[in-house]
């Protein structure tokens, strides 16, 4: 597999030699490719994951006395406010001056993770764009007490914790790659026909994802140094596309000469 790998990665034009790579090893390499890309999302998650239990426990300790009653937040210790972290953006809203979707905005615009409204009639959370509100009729028991060890809490986790979330974090990245690829194998599929390169669709489908490597793992590369390419997906299918190609000429050059 080894060899297989080196095609991939150092001689992508050669990546034709690679069609008679085994089942298994192809799977082999596929999970490699995943557990390559779960690790390099959790790495970049790492300093957030410390940053929340510091932010947590500052917001915790400048939050102000606030009361729910008849289903609705009083204050008579603080106005509205605003307060943002490096992970959190905290809206606290007695006053009924913000929305849900200013909220929305200045996460983006921000480059928070994690943004909470305490409004006026509902608590909201939006992390990482996953929206979530309640009223707070549907709450027994939510006061000032409920929230702080909400903020307090926030970020501590067992290792069983971190187990089960890199479990589902492989899991959910596997299921993306497979959509990728599929979306490669597609395309690839169609430019050897049009090339007439006498391969079939399994041949086909092993060089596609060896020919997926390169362009995967420069990528991630480049995001563990904060740099995210625009049109991230759609760069990694062209590049991808392109690699493909290029071993499928040159191979078709190798058959005539």
């Amino acid at each position: 597999m080894k060899h297989y790998l080196t095609l991939a990665l150092a001689r992508p034009k050669e990546l034709y030699k690679a069609r008679t790579i085994k089942k298994g090893q192809i799977t082999l390499v596929l999970a490699l490719l995943v557990l390559v890309i779960t690790l390099a999302n959790l790495f970049r998650l790492l300093p957030i994951i410390h940053s929340i239990q510091s932010d947590g426990q500052e917001i915790a300790n400048e939050l102000p006395a606030f009361t729910v009653t008849e289903d609705t937040l009083t204050s008579e210790e603080s106005e509205s406010y605003i307060h943002q972290t490096d992970s959190f953006l905290l809206f606290f809203d007695p006053n009924d001056q913000f929305q849900k979707e200013e909220i929305d905005s200045n996460i983006e615009r921000l480059q928070v993770p994690i943004g909470i409204g305490l409004l006026k009639n509902t608590l909201y959370f939006n992390v990482a764009g996953v929206e979530m509100d309640y009223y707070y009729e549907q709450m027994q028991d939510f006061d000032q007490s409920t929230v702080k060890e909400i903020f307090n809490t926030a970020g501590n986790a067992t290792l069983l914790t971190y187990l089960f979330g890199f479990l589902f974090a492989y899991i959910g990245i596997a299921l993306m790659e497979l959509m990728d690829l599929l979306i490669i194998l597609l395309f690839a599929n169609l430019f050897s026909r049009a090339m007439r390169s006498g391969l079939s669709f399994k041949e086909n489908m092993k060089l596609a994802i060896l020919a997926s490597l390169l362009p995967t793992l420069v990528l991630e590369a480049t995001s563990l140094f904060g740099v995210v390419p625009p049109y991230y997906f759609e760069l990694k299918i062209i590049l991808s596309l392109f690699l493909f190609y290029l071993t499928i000429k040159e191979m078709k050059k190798k058959q005539v000469s």
